[in-house]
Parts: C-alpha cells; sequence; structure tokens
C-alpha cells in the first residue's frame, strides 16, 4: 500500500482530490509576522525569511517536535522567540499535514519534524538549542525525531543537512545533497537514523551530552530478557520483532510502541493502542485462534509487549503465493483450501465476539495462515467493545464498511470482503460502486463454481442479520457483463466519460495523485492534460473545450517549467502539439530539449530512450530532419551506459528499475527503432545487448509464466513487468527475422490471460496486459480460442464503472477513478482503440510512429495523422 494515495481520498469525491478543505479547517497560523520578513508557503510547509538575511548552503538544523494538541501553542512561543532574534524558519502548515506524517505509516525520516529552524553558524546552533529547550519547556514531549538527535530531554532535536535545494543525480533519481569541503555534492542522508557526514565533527557540548545519555541508556531494563533475532516489519509507531528469550529460547513477537508516533483516526499513538492490545489480549486468554499474551513494558521510553509467536504467513502473502492467475493452475484445489480457511475464520470471529471483543480492522494482513493451514489473528490493537460504534482509528481500503458500525458489524463486514477477495485478489473498486459485486460474484462462480458462492452467502447471510452496511458508493456498475463484442461501445462509453468531465482549468482532468506529486504532473503525458489531449485526438475529434486548453497551456510559459522527458515532459507534448497541428509550437519545444549528453537517466518515460525516441519519430516529418543528428548522439550515450551497466534509479521512488518503461527494455526498443531507420546492424547488436539486461532478471516459471523476479515479488506489468519486455522483444524479433523468445513470449501470454490484476491501468495493470495480449496475438497470428485479446478484455468486468451512462476507470489501488495514461481511462480508451483499429503503441506520445517502430512498418501503418 502507498499511503501518500490516502492523503487524496475525499469523502464523496470520485477522483484522487489534494485535500485542501481539510488543509484550510486545520490551519497553523502565526499571528504576528513582522514586516520586514517574507513568507512563502507550499502544501506542507510555511516559510519565514528576514529580508537581510543570507543563509549558509548547510550546516547544523533544529527540528522542533510536538503533538497536535499543542500544535499551536508550541509554534507560538517558536517563532515570537525566532522573530525577535531574526531566525529563519519554517513550520508543517497545518494539523492535517502534521497528522499524517506522524501517522502509523507516515514517513519515519519525517516524522515528529513540526518546525524548523536555520542557524546561521556553530556558535548560534548552540544557543539556540538551550533557548528553544527553556522556551518549550512547558510543553509536553512530541513524537521522537528518528533522523536526529535530541538535545536534553525535550522537544529540541538537531542534525548536520542542507539548506538550500542543492542534489546530486543518480540515473532519473534527484537525490537531496550537501557538500564536501573539496566540493563534491554527495547525498544529504535523511533516513530513520542520525548520521553526522565523515567530514563534521559535533560540537563539544553535544559529545558531552550523548555520553552523559548514553550510561542512562545503558541501566537494565526488562528489553534485555529477549534476543532481537530478526525485524519482522517497521511502521512510524514502532518496530515489529521476532526474538527469544534469554532464560527459556522460546521464541515470541516483541511490539514496540514509540510515543507520540503512529497517531490513528483517534489521535491515539502507538503506545496508547499497544496498551489497548494488551489488555484485549488477555480478555481473549485461553482462544486458540488468537496469539496468547505474555506481557508488557516500558524500556527506556518505548513501550513493548510480548506475545506468543505464530509461524506462518499473513492472508496477504499465502494469496499472492497460491491463488490460481493462470488457467494451468488448480483452481478446484486452491477452492478447497479457501473454503477451508474461511470457515475458520468465520468461527474464529464468532469466538472472539463471544468475549464481547469486537477487532476493528480485520484484514487480510491481520490473519495468519501456518503450514498446515490453520488459521489465527493478530493485532488488536484497535480492538473495543463489541456494542463500541466508534471509529476504530484504523482502516484497510476494501475492507472497511459504514463509519456508523459496531466493533461486531465492522469484523462481518470485513470478513465478507475476505472472502471475495479472496476468489478475487483486485484493488477495492467496490469501495466506488458496491453493486459491481454482481459482476465480481459472476466472475467467482465462473471462475471457481457454485462453492464458492455458497460460502461468499454463508457470511453475506450472516451480515444481513446484522444489519451490515458498506461506504456510501459514488458511482455504480455497468449493468451487463460485457463481452468483446461490445468493444466499440465501450470505446464510446470511455471516451464519453473523459468529454464530460473535462474542465478549463490546469488540470484538464483529474488523474493519478502523481499531479500533485510531481512538478510536471498537471501538464504531462503521463498523468497529465497533455496525455488526455493525445487520448482524444487519436480516438476522434479534439472537442473545443480541449483544443482550447492545449492552446493556453502549450504557450511557452507553462511548457518551460516541464522537464526534457517523453511521458514526464516536452519531448512527448512536442508530438501531441504535431499531430494537433500546433506544428510551431511543436518544433519551438523539440528545439528547446536539451541532448542530456552528461545523463545517466536511461528510461523510457523521463530520460535518454524517450528523449532519444522524440528526436527520431519527429526526424521524419518534414522540416524536422535536423533532429535526427541529436537522436544519434543519445544513442551513442546509451551505448556508453550500456557497456557501463550503470545502476538504474527511476525518477518515481515506487518504480521498478526493469523493462519498457525505466528499465533497458525502452532503451533497447529506440535501438530497434533506429537501426529500423538507418539499416545500421550496431543498433541491432545494442538492441539485443540491451534486452537481455531485462531478461537476466526474469523467471520462466515451471506452470509457463514468464515474469520479471524483483526482490520477493512477481511482476507482470507494461512498467516495471515482463509485459513490458515482451513488446520490446517482437520489435527486435521482426527486425532479426528470427523466431527468437518463443517459450518467453508465451509465457507472457498466458500473464495476459491472468484471472485478474490487482490494478486497471496501463503502466501497472490490466490495461498495459491488454495491450501486450494484442500485441503477442497480432506477432502470432492468432485466432479463436487460442488468442489472448478475449481474456483480457472479459476482465474489464471486474474494473469498470459507470455513471449516467458514461465508463470511468480506477485508478492506482482503486480507492478513486483517474482519467489519464498512467492509471486511468485515457490509457485504457487508447489500449482498447488499438485493438479496433489493429494498432499498438497509440499510448506513446511519438507522431507518425508507424515510420520508426518495425512491427507497425511491416504493417505499412501511418497511425496518427
Amino acid at each position: 500500500m502507498d499511503m501518500r494515495y490516502l492523503r487524496y481520498v475525499t469523502p464523496g469525491e470520485k477522483y484522487y482530490q489534494p485535500p485542501q478543505k481539510k488543509a484550510d479547517e486545520s490551519a497553523l497560523k502565526v499571528s504576528t509576522v513582522p514586516n520586514s520578513w517574507r513568507k512563502k508557503a507550499d502544501d506542507h510547509w510555511t516559510y519565514y525569511f528576514p529580508s537581510n538575511i543570507i543563509l549558509p548552503i548547510q550546516g547544523w538544523k533544529i527540528h522542533v517536535t510536538t503533538n497536535s494538541d499543542e500544535a499551536q501553542r508550541t509554534l507560538e512561543l517558536v517563532s515570537n522567540f525566532l522573530f525577535s532574534e531574526s531566525i529563519p524558519f519554517k513550520h508543517v502548515s497545518n494539523l492535517w499535514e502534521l497528522v499524517l506524517k506522524n501517522s502509523k505509516y507516515g514517513d519515519r525520516g519525517s516524522s515528529g519534524k513540526f518546525i524548523t529552524v536555520y542557524p546561521k553558524d556553530e556558535e548560534q546552533f548552540i544557543f539556540l538549542l538551550n533557548q528553544l529547550h527553556r522556551v518549550l519547556k512547558d510543553i509536553p514531549q512530541g513524537p521522537y525525531i528518528l533522523s536526529d538527535k535530541r538535545w536534553l530531554d525535550g522537544n529540541v532535536y538537531f542534525r548536520y543537512g542542507a539548506f538550500g535545494e542543492m542534489y546530486v543525480h543518480e540515473g532519473a533519481a534527484k537525490i537531496p545533497a550537501i557538500r564536501t569541503p573539496n566540493g563534491e555534492y554527495i547525498p544529504d542522508s535523511r533516513g530513520a537514523y542520525y548520521v553526522v557526514p565523515d567530514f563534521i565533527q559535533e560540537p563539544k557540548v553535544i559529545q558531552e551530552m550523548t555520553e552523559a545519555q548514553e550510561k542512562i541508556q545503558a541501566e537494565r531494563s526488562q528489553l534485555d530478557n529477549y534476543n532481537i533475532e530478526s525485524a519482522l516489519h517497521f511502521s512510524n509507531g514502532g518496530g515489529v520483532y521476532l526474538a527469544s528469550h534469554t532464560g527459556t529460547n522460546k521464541q515470541f513477537v516483541l511490539k514496540e510502541g514509540r510515543p507520540g508516533s503512529g497517531l490513528d483516526g483517534q489521535n491515539r499513538d502507538a503506545v496508547a493502542r499497544l496498551k489497548q492490545e494488551a489488555l484485549i489480549l488477555k480478555r481473549l486468554k485461553g482462544l486458540d485462534c488468537v496469539a496468547e499474551y505474555k506481557e508488557i513494558f516500558q524500556a527506556w521510553e518505548h513501550t513493548f509487549l510480548v506475545e506468543e509467536y505464530l509461524p506462518g504467513t499473513t492472508l496477504n502473502t499465502w494469496l499472492a503465493a497460491y491463488f490460481p492467475f493462470s488457467d494451468e493452475q488448480d483452481s478446484a484445489s486452491y477452492c478447497k483450501t479457501v473454503i477451508n480457511i474461511l470457515k475458520q475464520l468465520k468461527q474464529a470471529v464468532k469466538d472472539i465476539h463471544s468475549r464481547g471483543v469486537g477487532m476493528g480492522d480485520l484484514q487480510p494482513s491481520n490473519i495468519i495462515i501456518s503450514e498446515s493451514e490453520d488459521v489465527k489473528i493478530i493485532d488488536f490493537e484497535s480492538a473495543s467493545d463489541l456494542t463500541d460504534a466508534k471509529h476504530s482509528g484504523l482502516m484497510t481500503p476494501g475492507f472497511t464498511g459504514s463509519a456508523k458500525s459496531t466493533r461486531e458489524q465492522a469484523d462481518w463486514f470485513a470478513l465478507l470482503r475476505i472472502a471475495r477477495h479472496a476468489f478475487l485478489p483486485i484493488g477495492p473498486v467496490q469501495d466506488l460502486a458496491e453493486c459491481i459485486l454482481n459482476q465480481h460474484d459472476k466472475w467467482i462462480a465462473k471462475q471457481f463454481g457454485q462453492e464458492a458462492i455458497d460460502i461468499i452467502n454463508e457470511i453475506q447471510h450472516e451480515c444481513k442479520r446484522r444489519n451490515v452496511k458498506p461506504m456510501d458508493s459514488v458511482l455504480s456498475a455497468p449493468s451487463n457483463y460485457l463481452e468483446k463484442s461490445d468493444l466499440p461501445a465501450i470505446i464510446l462509453k470511455i471516451r464519453d466519460g473523459i468529454v464530460h468531465d473535462l474542465s478549463e482549468e490546469k488540470r484538464l482532468l483529474p488523474g493519478d495523485i502523481r499531479q500533485f506529486e510531481s512538478s510536471n504532473g498537471l501538464l504531462n503525458i503521463l498523468t497529465g492534460g497533455f496525455g488526455v489531449i493525445m487520448a482524444l485526438a487519436r480516438t476522434g475529434d479534439l472537442p473545443d473545450k480541449a483544443k482550447e486548453w492545449a492552446r493556453k497551456f502549450g504557450q511557452e510559459g507553462y511548457i518551460e517549467q516541464l522537464d526534457d522527458g517523453l511521458f514526464s515532459g516536452k519531448a512527448g507534448v512536442a508530438g501531441v502539439l504535431y499531430e494537433i497541428g500546433m506544428k510551431t509550437e511543436a518544433k519551438d519545444i523539440y528545439d528547446s530539449i536539451q541532448s542530456h549528453l552528461d545523463s545517466e537517466d536511461i528510461s523510457l518515460s523521463t530520460g535518454l530512450a524517450g528523449i532519444g525516441l522524440a528526436f527520431l519519430s519527429a526526424s521524419t516529418l518534414p522540416d524536422f530532419e535536423y533532429l535526427f543528428d541529436k537522436s544519434l548522439a543519445i544513442a551513442y550515450r546509451l551505448e556508453d551506459l550500456l557497456a557501463q551497466d550503470i545502476k538504474i534509479r527511476p525518477s518515481d521512488f515506487d518504480a521498478i528499475p526493469i523493462g519498457l518503461i525505466d528499465g533497458w527494455s525502452g532503451v533497447s526498443l529506440f535501438f530497434s527503432a533506429l537501426y529500423n531507420v538507418t539499416s545500421d546492424k550496431q543498433w541491432l547488436t545494442l538492441s539485443a545487448l540491451a534486452i537481455d539486461k531485462d531478461m537476466e532478471q526474469c523467471v520462466l516459471e515451471e506452470s509457463g509464466l514468464y515474469q520479471v523476479k524483483d526482490a520477493s515479488r512477481f511482476v507482470p506489468y507494461l512498467a516495471g513487468g515482463s509485459a513490458g519486455i515482451g513488446l520490446a522483444m517482437i520489435e527486435l524479433r521482426n527486425l532479426l527475422h528470427e523466431k527468437k523468445w518463443e517459450r518467453e513470449l508465451s509465457g507472457i501470454g498466458l500473464l495476459t490471460r491472468s484471472k485478474c490484476f490487482y490494478s486497471s491501468g496501463l503502466f501497472r495493470g490490466l490495461t498495459g496486459l491488454i495491450v501486450t495480449a494484442n500485441a503477442i496475438d497480432t506477432e502470432f497470428n492468432l485466432q479463436g480460442k487460442e488468442n489472448h485479446i478475449d481474456k483480457s478484455l472479459e476482465t474489464l468486468n471486474l474494473y469498470l464503472l459507470e455513471d449516467e451512462g458514461r465508463f470511468y476507470v480506477p485508478g492506482d489501488y482503486s480507492y478513486r477513478i483517474s482519467g489519464d495514461i498512467f492509471s486511468g481511462s485515457a490509457g485504457m480508451l487508447l489500449a482498447l482503440q488499438d485493438i479496433k483499429s489493429k494498432g499498438m503503441y497509440s499510448w506513446l506520445p511519438l507522431p507518425e510512429i508507424a515510420k520508426i517502430i518495425p512491427s507497425l512498418n511491416n504493417q505499412k501503418l501511418s497511425l496518427f495523422t
């Protein structure tokens, strides 16, 4: 789960929205700002600078922590003092942001940082440590800041780091930096532990304080009775550890609670929840389905709950390992096992409720499946009395019903959702439209038979008896089960949904949260308006509102703010502007793009492969032939980087550095296109070498599936997975005129026939597999029952949503819908249109793409004229 998404989920809204209302309602304000001071603000921070102060680029910086109840008072005390001393500072702008950063799944490196203070030198730094400690002496202790060292025992912390914006680039990643004495820039460590750069020595007073603190912390505690063997999990509230008792050598689980951190919806910290869990476990003592309580104690400032260690794996992990995604896997045996698990869960819920306890946050990660498939339940930190109707404070999307539910109702609702999730492990699209469960149940019955529906109905009957209710839906779902014959209507209805929701604002159509998380997100191809313009222009007439938007936001003043990337910036936008007739503007943009010959960003999304393809594609256009030399220069740079085997670092922190979008397969596609244009065999050789890099990260399983192996997971998707690699394979084998990678492409074809995918988007979901299914069917001329596309299209029934006859697509994680190329309607519209028009790459923002892509060139197609 990417917790950033929950920040953009607003009740009653169908799209992801920035939390402006919550921010405004909880704004933190400084009452009086001196006239000579400058103030500026962004979504998270508000900054104050004296007009006559010039900050050093780096140094010892001070952080002030506080809890949310004391935030406004803390801000008043600190700001008044800093104004009087002419010290620049910034503070978190509102309580909503402060609670998020201190929440259970907030970033551990930034948790607790409420106010940041910028001393001009070491002398002032020491002065401020003492003075701020004095100013805040009556404020209760806030969350501990893991990246910093605490001054004495109060709310003042510090670390050495950058004051201004300095970066080092590793691939596409832009990493905050500090400068060494010899002028070299190195990463500015901002992790969950305190680090002092090698070239800096702590002031003497800090060294003395540290020595004194270490003596205190060395005192023996109950924690010394346990040997920590491994960390099972980390959250902002503390770690979960596997430990053995020093006396008995018996294994236990130690759950750590950090005071003031890991806040939930009730504003309880991790310590409060651990104490609540201890009380609940005592009430449940003796139940076989629950981990047994041992003890709770405090060591230093942290609280530790000790409970029985239950060997096994969470239901989430179990499902990922055993769900029969492929038709070749044994669905009947899986169904039998799941029914057994669900019956045990049903009895476990009844047993827990018999003690007057309701969990309140029952979900797959709180369920342990042993090797013998016995079921146990863990994590009772949200549990309370069975009749308690107060919100549990923690929620897991997809497993949470009406906010008015009692703990009893919440548990039965969660169990019903777990039952369906076990047979259909996708994102919680049903939270947007409860009626889509009719389609889901038809699908489950088709895949697993009546027995699966019977166990779901059993649990549903228990829910009806208790008047269990879901969240309010914001959309509906198609009433008919869609078939391939419905494809023209589906395309039309998705397009109607896009056109209906177009805006005249900079945000042409709501999409993924990257519209706000990225500086380019509102305009670029990936998540922004120009991707929507491309989708509309390539599937019909461009609406007047879209034309006006393109004319306005295609102007230099807006475009110059973008980076140069294909999906992330100018290279893609230029191609779209050319296609819609704005050829002068397109030429100006192409001419403004740098060659990036010092870059190590190889990617199709943001880097050299994408920019190289953009130049190459444009060079086939009248009056743009001169761009070929720029494309060639990039190709030589990529040749060097390939020889160096550089480490790939994507710009998006959760992107996988493998495959078509962010890995070497995108480079392979560029080299293939370059060979297709030039007939120079060196590019053919390099294309094969590049794709080999990604294939080293793939596994051909016994089941025949061919997937990327990334850490502990297998990845099938267009971005980061084997589906994207398959597209590059097809292009290269067309040029080689060899029947290469038959087994691998067959394995990717099987993937496209998978029963389901977590999300529905182009880059990380079903839509990308539809693209690849279409490509493989075309490459191998597969017809009828042997083709892959029919099965992929049937899977659309699990995701498509409806509103007044218009179709919509759930975005990443399915918490809200999206209209963009990356995850939403625009990407799906282009993929489906390709099937109808026998195209393949309409989602790539390249004009006259058929002139450079081998498979399209062989078909003599010119798709976008």
